[in-house]
């Protein structure tokens, strides 16, 4: 299969890249060109539409979005811009070529009072971030009838040079600076070369609508990082809890959150959602081979 991935620059893209290319015909583009990748403004309507049409691919993969949860709250304005509208540009685009798409989305989409959340549930964002994510999600979903929206939350690996959570533990553990952790956020941690694997089969049976592909762990933010400490040889005492609301952030932040993965399980045959232990298994073997 043709496949093409916007925002490969970024650490769901690059894992992307890494597992489909063995099985398909793969490439990416990047926001501003960045690491020999070509670059792809998707709020130009015009520049996607004929990029699109250029390279003709049969499914897309959107990854590219504004995933600052703080910064959407503060530039709603470009949080739209890039959430929705550049999902509806790159919708319009596969649908020209008759070409699918699969759009990323977020346990954000929900308020974060009672979950864990099936695909089922009623979504109810409680921040910029959540409700452009659920804005991208319909357009998509009224676009294109080739489509799969994946909602996904804490997603990490290790990668050098990105900013996902593991990643932001590792760095401060290893200069020895103590941090804090907020206890009171519960969510499913999700490996990102499991997430690439699982939507990979997902894509490859034909699969459609809305499914969670996360990890099957659903654990607190806290208890998290010190299991990850743990595992990386740190002494866990390094993290200290605070509460979400001492952490004055801009945006709020689902608290009871996490997400069910009964839907994609049940699919999956080949490529497993992995629970936390495995997925950290899976994060030290990268560590050792780059």
């Amino acid at each position: 299969m043709k496949i093409l991935v916007i925002g490969a620059e970024g650490q769901v893209g690059t894992f992307l890249l890494r597992e489909l290319a063995g099985s398909h015909q793969v490439s990416g583009t990047s926001m501003n060109g960045v690491d020999n990748l070509p670059g792809l403004d998707i709020r130009d309507a015009g520049a996607t539409k004929k990029y699109i049409s250029e390279i003709r691919p049969q499914h897309v993969l959107l990854t590219a979005a504004l995933t600052n949860v703080d910064q959407c709250e503060m530039e709603p304005a470009l949080a739209e811009a890039i959430n929705v509208q550049g999902a509806e540009n790159i919708a319009r685009a596969c649908k020209a070529v008759d070409a699918g798409l699969t759009f990323f989305s977020s346990e954000y989409v929900f308020n974060g009072q009672a979950g864990p959340y099936s695909e089922e549930d009623s979504p109810e964002p409680e921040s910029v971030y959540g409700r452009t994510k659920l804005a991208g999600e319909k357009v998509v979903a009224a676009l294109l009838e080739n489509h799969l929206i994946i909602r996904t939350t804490v997603v990490f690996s290790y990668l050098p040079g990105s900013l996902n959570f593991f990643m932001q533990l590792l760095n401060r553990a290893s200069r020895g600076v103590p941090f804090t952790v907020p206890d009171d956020q519960i969510g499913n941690p999700t490996q990102a070369q499991n997430l690439a694997q699982a939507l990979g089969e997902l894509i490859e049976t034909g699969c459609t609508g809305i499914y969670n592909l996360v990890g099957t762990t659903r654990i607190g933010r806290y208890d998290f990082a010190k299991k990850a400490l743990d595992k990386l040889g740190y002494d866990p005492g390094m993290v200290k809890p605070v509460t979400t609301a001492e952490l004055k952030q801009k945006a709020r932040r689902p608290l009871v959150g996490g997400l069910k993965t009964g839907k994609a399980q049940a699919v999956l045959k080949s490529h497993k959602l992995w629970n936390l232990a495995t997925a950290l298994d899976h994060t030290m073997e990268q560590m050792k081979t780059g």
